[in-house]
């Protein structure tokens, strides 16, 4: 199955991905525990990292392009969620906006995350999520008597950031479509290739066999002269030979032909059946079970080789059959031997 998700084209799926991921996260949470040591017991600061580390993950590594509806949601979310835990946290440090580094780095970390979430396909959700997350800055600064002008220019330089990860996008995206497009072109017309490929080889392997199989009859029929009682009898084996690598190519796979001839040269009528939807040309789409394969070889090479008379019947059955295969064996008195070979290649026979 082709996969289209834009991860594959910048590099997220691999180990360097992560290793960024990483340090940003460990800047992250070293400003995280500044603050928890500043002020003893204050834990909001703690949720807000948990938050960012979630969505720091979630971008990595859910699938999908673009993202999932509900991990959009989610991520959109979790910006202003965090801010306003990281803001409750440090509503106690008597910084004031010297120290913004302590009241800022929530508003960065979602803001690296909303870039991202622009680069896999979501354009108008980051910006929702960022307005909302500088409406809680405002809404703070309101709420501890400073101007809400004053957070907005302090959070909005963060702003730039996302709108280079739309722009990016919007030239990112198409590429990708591109890409993608002749990726799946380029799979179909190798798995075309190698489809014509290998029904050149098992026609050349056919024509091989069928040139060593009937081209001296064939010969010998050309050129005019009266066919002997042995020589039409050797026509109507091949013929019946021939019959059976066309209607029950699996037969041959089986190492039943042999047997088949032999028995035919002694006077039984032997038939072959394959209902299965197994091919032999090396590109199986759903082979019978080696244990029935087996089986089935075992079984009917016994009965073709100890039949003097009368008919043989072999038959593989449908994949979803309550049997895998049968063979029987009717004689000319009227009496017959039935065998099941059922899905594990167990073998049971009537009379």
């Amino acid at each position: 199955m082709i996969t289209h998700d834009v991860r594959d084209l910048i590099g997220m799926r691999q180990p360097g991905a992560w290793l960024v991921a990483g340090a940003f996260l460990l800047s992250t949470w070293s400003t995280i525990g500044y603050i928890v040591v500043r002020q003893p017991g204050e834990w909001s600061p703690v949720l807000a990292g948990v938050i960012l580390t979630a969505a720091v993950i979630a971008i990595l590594q859910v699938p999908g392009d673009p993202l999932p509806l509900p991990t959009t949601i989610a991520l959109a979310a979790a910006g202003p969620t965090a801010c306003a835990l990281a803001l409750w946290g440090s509503s106690g440090l008597d910084a004031g906006w010297t120290s913004s580094l302590m009241v800022m780095w929530a508003h960065s970390g979602i803001t690296a995350v909303y870039c991202f979430m622009c680069v896999r396909g979501r354009l108008l959700a980051p910006w929702i999520g960022l307005i909302a997350a500088s409406a809680v800055y405002a809404v703070w600064a309101e709420s501890l008597g400073r101007s809400p002008v004053g957070a907005l220019t302090m959070v909005a330089v963060n702003f730039a950031p996302l709108v280079m990860g739309t722009l990016f996008s919007r030239t990112l995206r198409p590429t990708a479509r591109a890409v993608f497009a002749l990726r799946a072109q380029t799979i179909t017309q190798v798995a075309r290739l190698s489809a014509d490929a290998a029904a050149d080889e098992e026609r050349s392997a056919q024509v091989a066999v069928l040139d060593n199989l009937a081209r001296p009859m064939l010969e010998r029929i050309a050129s005019g002269a009266v066919l002997t009682a042995d020589e039409r009898i050797e026509c109507a084996l091949l013929e019946a030979h021939l019959r059976d690598r066309l209607r029950a190519p699996l037969m041959s796979a089986l190492d039943l032909d042999e047997p088949a001839y032999e028995a035919r040269a002694k006077g039984v009528e032997v038939v072959f059946i394959d209902d299965s939807d197994a091919r032999v040309d090396g590109q199986d789409s759903d082979p019978i079970d080696s244990r029935v394969a087996s089986a089935v070889s075992d079984l009917a090479g016994t009965v073709l080789a100890e039949a003097r008379e009368g008919q043989v019947f072999v038959r593989v059955a449908p994949p979803h059959g309550s049997i895998a295969a049968s063979v029987l064996h009717r004689r000319r008195d009227g009496s017959s031997v039935r065998s099941e070979i059922d899905k594990t290649g167990g073998i049971r026979s009537f009379s």
